[in-house]
């Protein structure tokens, strides 16, 4: 029996190994990462260590920010990833283009059954991959899109590997997303917040003041959207949560169903009603997102309760003292 352990162990073991990258020079002095589409014992490893995935480096850029691959797998999808790898940014099928890949993108799109009319203006912070902002075009053809990105070659990797286009009512504003809301002038009907490090959400965009300014930009009725991560770091979800809170008091939270993400969604002047979203849902034409369960995502609302526990000790961020890099 030991005998028999020991060879699987041995196996497993091997089958890891394989699962580390061979690294080579590329023609364009970048690094070029081998796969080979998994095999029994890749798929074993895969089991114990799913997050262990080969992939091949398509580009890999040193930005004014980030050190920035963007990563093919095996199955051929494409993920932004900012550097050191805590995960994908942003992800995307070339075999299914319109196609919303990514948990939390698809989470993100909650908002089509909470706005109470089609929407005129949109703000995004924080460009990633493109891929919600696509969607917002797709299904709102007259919007008006300003789209906040602080890093200038983001724009540039998401329009030659991501899909993205800009064009007459979609503009990328390269600018820190604090500094432009903070003199900002424009109503929006709609605001999306998705702005990470490699790391952390910049502070500034995590403190009760950089909340009240989104809400005085926001129309009547209009809606705010924040994606945060977990990451592993609990205090800092229970502390942004309580954060936005005080400036929406009647705050929404849906949740990833692993917890990897929470959306945190408020509305100027009144709140998330759920039956009124899955009323709305239901009129939704989904055939060319058949992926979008709006049902679920509902279902994944935290309940007041289960918030009020998990903020009762979290602290509320500010300007002055917002330690999102030591919250755990």
């Amino acid at each position: 029996m030991q005998k028999v352990m020991f060879s699987f162990i041995s196996a497993l073991l091997l089958a890891v190994a394989g699962l580390i990258p061979v690294t080579l020079p590329a023609d364009d002095g970048t690094a070029a990462k081998i796969e080979k589409e998994p095999g029994f014992w890749k798929s074993v490893g895969d089991f114990f260590l799913p997050h262990m995935d080969s992939r091949k480096i398509l580009v890999e850029k040193q930005t004014q920010y980030f050190l920035v691959t963007v990563e093919e797998d095996f199955q051929g999808w494409r993920h932004l990833v900012f550097n050191p790898n805590k995960g994908s940014q942003g992800i995307w099928n070339p075999a299914a283009p319109n196609e919303i890949v990514s948990r939390y993108c698809r989470l993100s799109t909650l908002f089509t059954t909470a706005l109470e009319h089609p929407p005129r203006r949109a703000l995004f912070i924080g460009l990633g991959a493109g891929i919600v902002p696509r969607y917002v075009r797709e299904i709102y053809p007259d919007i008006q899109i300003d789209l906040v990105e602080v890093d200038p070659a983001i724009p540039e990797i998401a329009t030659g590997y991501f899909n993205f286009k800009t064009d007459a009512r979609m503009k990328v504003i390269i600018a820190d997303g604090r500094d432009f809301i903070n003199r900002c002038r424009e109503k929006y009907d709609l605001i999306l917040i998705d702005a990470y490090t490699a790391e952390c959400i910049p502070f500034q965009l995590t403190t009760v003041e950089f909340f009240r300014k989104i809400r005085e930009a926001m129309s009547p009725g209009g809606l705010m959207i924040a994606n945060i991560a977990d990451l592993g770091k609990e205090n800092f979800i229970a502390a942004e949560i309580k954060t936005a809170r005080e400036v929406f008091p009647e705050l929404a939270v849906f949740v990833c169903g692993d917890n990897t993400n929470f959306m945190l969604m408020g509305r100027q002047g009144g709140n998330i009603n759920s039956e009124k979203m899955s009323a709305k849902a239901a009129g939704i034409d989904r055939r060319n997102h058949p992926e979008l369960d709006f049902d679920e995502m509902i279902e994944s609302r935290m309940s007041q309760e289960e918030i009020i526990e998990m903020i009762e000790d979290g602290m509320i961020l500010k300007d002055d003292f917002a330690p999102v890099e030591t919250l755990r």
